[in-house]
């Protein structure tokens, strides 16, 4: 299993935002858990374990962290080898749906979820998320369950595939693309891998559209990809199953990559009876970053503050 090449983004305002709630709660806060719904290549977990470790009284917390990517997961236990040992550090096999379970009976003091695609899953040259590469058409975060990309593509009707590409990816071509899709279906010519999916979705552009600063392929992949996962129906269940969770004073933060899970986000942390917004509007990588990191332009961080009165 190869190390993660993932670049986490805004790592220190999140790191920060999460541990100062740590400290904020006193020593005499119940042993409690910082849980990263979306671990990923881990680096917001380790960030957030190092500067638990300049506090020694924070060290009675620990850090949950969850990925529904087996692949995340296995990565993880090399990386977090010590911090396994320790205690500092659990980790969990699960979608949003089953993080709660690992809370147990825990105190919720911070809730991380980055709801973006890691770059191990983009550049990985068999899951199917990329068109750089011939790679089956999957696409599920977890490879374990769900239906593929391949069987989401056998049996979608036109109707819902040119909606899906609408309202998940901004594509004005959604029609022409499902029409595309759906014939060559009917001729027994479906694309079989990640490459010719991109070719028959380009091939429907105008050819002076086709070459216009990024492949005309890539609103349908995005679009495509939250919808094999689920990625709006997950992010729901965190919100309804997992924000009540978070203690008086725990601290949320969500970075989100789509104005749709974005403006779901938005829409709760409004509710100004149970929480407190420290920014009025979202955090956005500085141009060091976007310098550094490229696909942290779309990134919007939100954070909120449960307050003690918070009456679910």
């Amino acid at each position: 299993m190869m190390s993660t090449h993932h670049v986490p983004i805004l790592l220190d305002p999140i790191a920060n935002f999460l541990v100062d709630g740590l400290k904020n709660l006193g020593d005499s806060a119940p042993k409690g858990v910082i849980l990263d719904c979306t671990l990923g290549g881990g680096g917001h977990s380790a960030r957030i374990l190092e500067k638990m470790r300049d506090d020694p009284s924070l060290l009675k917390h620990c850090v949950v962290g969850v990925d529904r990517d087996p692949e995340a997961i296995a990565r993880a236990q090399v990386r977090f080898e010590e911090p396994l040992r320790s205690g500092q550090i659990e980790l969990v096999h699960a979608p949003f749906s089953q993080a709660a379970a690992a809370l147990k009976d825990r105190p919720l003091y911070g809730l991380l979820a980055d709801l973006g695609i890691s770059s191990d899953q983009i550049d990985s040259e068999t899951r199917g998320f990329s068109f750089r590469y011939p790679a089956p058409l999957d696409m599920r975060m977890n490879p374990e369950s769900g239906v593929s990309l391949q069987e989401y593509l056998e049996d979608v009707s036109e109707t819902e595939l040119a909606d899906t590409l609408w309202n998940y990816g901004d594509e004005r071509f959604s029609r022409k693309i499902a029409r595309k899709l759906t014939d060559l279906r009917s001729q027994g010519k479906l694309p079989r891998t990640s490459s010719e999916l991109a070719d028959a979705i380009a091939s429907v552009f105008p050819p002076r559209l086709r070459h216009q600063g990024f492949h005309p392929a890539t609103r349908s992949f995005q679009a495509l990809r939250i919808a094999v996962n689920r990625e709006l129906e997950e992010l729901d269940t965190l919100i309804r199953e997992l924000f009540p969770r978070v203690a008086p004073g725990g601290r949320i933060a969500i970075l989100s990559f789509h104005s749709l899970e974005d403006r779901r986000v938005k829409e709760v942390f409004r509710d100004r009876e149970r929480f407190e917004l420290p920014f009025k509007k979202p955090l956005q990588a500085d141009e060091a970053e976007l310098a550094a990191n490229p696909r942290s332009r779309s990134a919007k961080l939100r954070l909120a503050i449960q307050k003690p009165s918070s009456n679910f």
